[in-house]
């Protein structure tokens, strides 16, 4: 896996205890480079959209004397990666390999162990993605309701806090969030109004930094290949599909009887 300048900054930031405002600025950041390196605290708290004293106080919060230093210590970094010519198909289906590599680890932690348990607790089961976390959200759906019993899927906005209150009065415990770049505002409300009911949440996104993080019980996190002009889903499609079997797993003699149900029909419409 090739090192890049934006992967030291991001593990800067899992180090160290950050506060909403503050990830997402480093979420700016990572967008930023490599000219953040090089950029005034005032430049980049007006692409950021917060203050200049909050820019000065991440530098603190991520352990350097103040921000000369930590703006030095991007400099050497930048520097010293390799410069990244831009990608073409070939380099992103490389890009991608790293990132479904990378998923081996989430896929073992305590996010997902957390998220399985949720998940596999809840009935119904609410599936929720707007925009570019639509088809996620679809795909997810499609193949869980083979192996669950009760599952909703919702990708429209101006229906989503209706959504959100009838999976409450139906007794689900919990929801399962899609929320890739750029995070609609109606995804990130609908967390909030989730965890306001009382349901827990397990969200799928692109990174640890996302402003919403502090409201997910089980932040599940996939990064998109950024090489093509559009965003690309693999390692996303990994992990959700990951997640499927998992919760799947917990009831295996349920998710069997219901997978033989579903043959049972595909002489009615499979060519």
């Amino acid at each position: 896996m090739t090192f890049r300048a934006e992967d030291w900054l991001l593990d800067l930031a899992q180090r160290n205890r950050l506060s909403p405002s503050q990830r997402q600025i480093v979420q700016r950041m990572l967008g930023m480079f490599p000219e953040v390196a090089f950029l005034s605290t005032i430049e980049i708290a007006e692409r950021a959209g917060v203050s200049q004293p909050t820019v000065t106080r991440l530098a603190t919060a991520l352990g350097f004397a103040g921000y000369p230093e930590f703006r030095t210590a991007m400099r050497e970094v930048v520097l010293s990666a390799p410069v990244a010519p831009r990608q073409g198909a070939v380099d992103s289906v490389g890009q991608e390999i790293d990132n479904v590599t990378g998923l081996r680890r989430e896929l073992g932690g305590e996010a997902m162990a957390t998220a399985v348990r949720l998940l596999a607790a809840t009935s119904p089961l609410g599936v929720i993605g707007l925009r570019a976390s639509a088809a996620l959200a679809d795909y997810f759906g499609y193949f869980a309701r083979r192996a669950l019993p009760a599952v909703s899927v919702h990708t429209d906005a101006g229906t989503l806090d209706d959504a959100v209150l009838q999976l409450h009065e139906q007794g689900a415990s919990a929801v399962l969030v899609f929320a890739m770049p750029r995070y609609p505002a109606a995804t990130v409300a609908a967390i909030g109004l989730a965890r306001q009911l009382g349901l827990a949440t397990v969200v799928v996104a692109d990174s640890p930094l996302v402003p919403f993080a502090d409201d997910a019980d089980a932040l599940l996190v996939a990064p998109v290949g950024t090489g093509l002009v559009f965003d690309s889903h693999a390692a996303v499609v990994v992990l959700a599909v990951s997640l499927l079997d998992a919760i799947a797993g917990t009831d295996p003699q349920r998710t069997q009887q219901r997978l033989e149900a579903h043959e049972s029909l595909i002489d009615r419409w499979a060519l």
